[in-house]
């Protein structure tokens, strides 16, 4: 386990967030793996019940604060960034944030001409200590964790003002006002379908086009975070992927994880190797092949796995076709969307296998853990 003094230098608290909700996510996914195998058609209904929720929970926030929020154009669009978010007073974490990291006099510019991606105190609440609420924040000495939270604020904000009918349908990316310092660290990745909108396959905007002076805000239940890590370092950090470490490394496939991209790979288990027939069953006999027509056979089995663009759990729709880079004709799979779970399915396998946990965000695309290899 890193120290606490490491998860806060320059941009490492995205790492320890990651971590935290991976963890969190594996108990789930241990708990779940007990349960019986769903049907297509419950799976189905709850990716349809998630959609519903969430427009429920837009439609909720808009019924509760729409009243506060929409005061006359003509009297936000004198105030602010910063004076719009004053009220009501479910942005207090947030505008201490701005403080701490000293950004007040950057976004209280007339010239600003950007969009703010604002997360309530309640997305805040969901964040270590102590960026969990405003008084924890305001508390903060260390040099380090004031950097941090400065790339996390400037990660909210783009570099002009975008409504909410321009983002484009589908998947798209944009590129935020915070510095890069590693590959695509500086990109916020949206979904844009079933009348929603979705950052990072997460964080859902509650409310939009609240029209500031010098900008426009967009409400968030959940804080953005800068991906930390390649998938790569992903999967050498957790035992769990050893097998799928190791068939990676035998058949060369494992240096595109190193490096930039944007992929998509569906990620299976140790226990989901183990199924498979040896030597492909476990690492110790995936790193003995020296056959060509079996490392042949495990390097399509993989290509099988990956796509060469960013998925989201909520991207997967109710069956779409993701094309991945095993060799045509048959190379997509099926998708079922979720949030922080959802269901791909092989050409040949008889059940959907289960993604929990879901998301798992870094430089390079998105990792999504299932617990079935996929047959082409």
């Amino acid at each position: 386990m890193y120290s606490m003094k490491k998860y806060f230098t320059k941009g490492m608290l995205t790492l320890f967030v990651s971590i935290f909700l991976i963890t969190s996510c594996k108990k789930e996914q241990s708990k779940d793996s007990q349960l019986q195998q769903p049907t297509e058609e419950t799976m189905l209904a709850e990716a349809q019940q998630l959609v519903t929720e969430k427009l429920a929970a837009v439609a909720n926030f808009e019924k509760e604060y729409g009243s506060i929020m929409e005061e006359s154009v003509a009297a936000r669009t004198n105030k602010n960034v910063l004076q719009v978010l004053q009220h009501p007073s479910i942005f207090k974490t947030f505008l201490a944030a701005v403080a701490k990291a000293d950004l007040t006099s950057t976004l209280s510019a007339s010239t600003l001409d950007a969009t703010v991606f604002a997360p309530t105190d309640f997305a805040f609440s969901k964040l270590p200590a102590p960026f969990n609420n405003a008084v924890n924040i305001a508390g903060i000495t260390d040099p380090d964790s004031i950097y941090a939270l400065r790339n996390m604020i400037l990660y909210h904000l783009l570099g002009a003002e975008k409504l909410r009918q321009q983002f484009v349908l589908g998947r798209s990316s944009a590129i935020t006002l915070k510095p890069e310092e590693g590959q695509n660290d500086n990109l916020v990745y949206t979904s844009n379908s079933f009348g929603l909108l979705l950052l990072n396959g997460k964080s859902l905007v509650l409310c939009s086009n609240l029209k500031a002076s010098n900008a426009v805000i967009h409400v968030v239940d959940d804080v953005l975070l800068p991906p930390a890590e390649t998938i790569a370092q992903v999967l050498m950090t957790y035992p769990e992927y050893s097998s799928l470490n190791a068939a990676l490394i035998q058949t060369g496939l494992f240096g595109a994880f190193t490096g930039p991209g944007n992929f998509t790979l569906f990620a299976p288990t140790n226990t989901a190797f183990s199924k498979l027939p040896a030597p492909f069953n476990n690492a110790a006999g995936i790193e003995a092949i020296t056959d060509s027509a079996q490392l042949a056979a495990l390097a399509n089995i993989l290509q099988y796995h990956i796509s060469e663009s960013r998925y989201f759990a909520w991207d997967l729709g109710h069956y779409k076709a993701i094309a991945t880079m095993a060799p045509a004709p048959k190379n997509s799979i099926t998708g079922i969307m979720g949030l922080n779970k959802g269901w791909v399915k092989g050409n040949r396998n008889a059940f959907f296998a289960k993604i929990a946990p879901a998301n798992i965000f870094t430089c390079n695309g998105v990792m999504h853990v299932i617990d079935q290899v996929l047959k082409q």
